[in-house]
């Protein structure tokens, strides 16, 4: 039932944080893994983290804000596996100002990657899987896009909650349009996860005891602990699950 074994994945932002663990996931699982991020050092990272796989990964790496980019990205692995049955949009962005000192800048770079770039490869993927009626989609939108959290009033997290609230929006829309495509489409709204993004806001004491006392299970998630909702929504088990955003927040939104 979660036999993900010769399915075609790609999973972008495979570079570091829950997308790397995702990625190494599906190459041990079987998985004909497409990873994707726009590090320079996404070749090695791969090669020195993906060590248990059955097919080689297949690794692009892009801009995903670029379309022709993207284009590239869906044409590369339909040439190489011959279809997308899975992909896992967990690239992602994050800037934390007063919310006076947000400039039009830092709108398009949260917009352009957590928004408008997700739509576009996700609506590029949704056309090849259309062609065998068969298909998964999973967006990392966030709990930051059902309640706001702004450090106690030290920052304000405003572009970063629309972009997400906005995924969940385009995730149930998306949902809707593809049903009749036999096609899923659903997001992952983790809490805390004890990546990269979100380090800095560990390593302050004060934000840490506030996120940490908010939290029913007290503690961040270990990226590791996305890999389960990734593997249900990615496979047969979620079969008639769609439009839904699965919180894996701790408790988080519990109050």
């Amino acid at each position: 039932m979660f036999d993900v074994r010769e399915k075609v994945a790609i999973v972008t932002g495979a570079a570091g944080g829950i997308g790397l663990e995702i990625a190494k996931a599906f190459a041990s699982e079987g998985v004909k893994l497409v990873a994707v991020d726009i590090s320079e050092d996404l070749k090695d990272i791969i090669k020195d983290n993906v060590k248990e796989y059955s097919f080689e990964p297949l690794i692009i790496k892009a801009d995903l804000t670029n379309n022709t980019e993207v284009e590239k990205i869906i044409a590369d692995t339909v040439a190489n596996f011959g279809t997308i049955d899975i992909l896992v949009n967990s690239a992602g962005v994050n800037v934390r100002k007063k919310l006076d000192e947000y400039t039009q800048e830092d709108l398009d770079y949260i917009i352009d990657l957590n928004v408008k770039a997700i739509f576009n490869i996700s609506n590029k993927a949704a056309a090849v899987m259309k062609e065998r009626s068969y298909g998964k989609i999973i967006n990392f939108s966030s709990t930051q896009g059902i309640t706001c959290w702004n450090g106690n009033g030290r920052f304000s997290l405003a572009p970063y909650c629309a972009s997400k609230a906005a995924l969940i929006a385009m995730t149930k829309a998306f949902a809707l349009d593809l049903a009749k495509h036999n096609i899923t489409v659903n997001a992952i709204c983790p809490a805390f996860v004890d990546t990269p993004l979100v380090r800095p806001v560990k390593d302050d004491a004060e934000l840490y005891e506030d996120i940490i006392s908010r939290t029913p299970l007290g503690r961040f998630a270990a990226a590791s602990e996305l890999i389960g909702p990734t593997m249900f929504l990615s496979s047969d088990a979620s079969s008639f699950v769609t439009g839904h955003a699965l919180l894996v927040d701790g408790g988080w939104t519990i109050e």
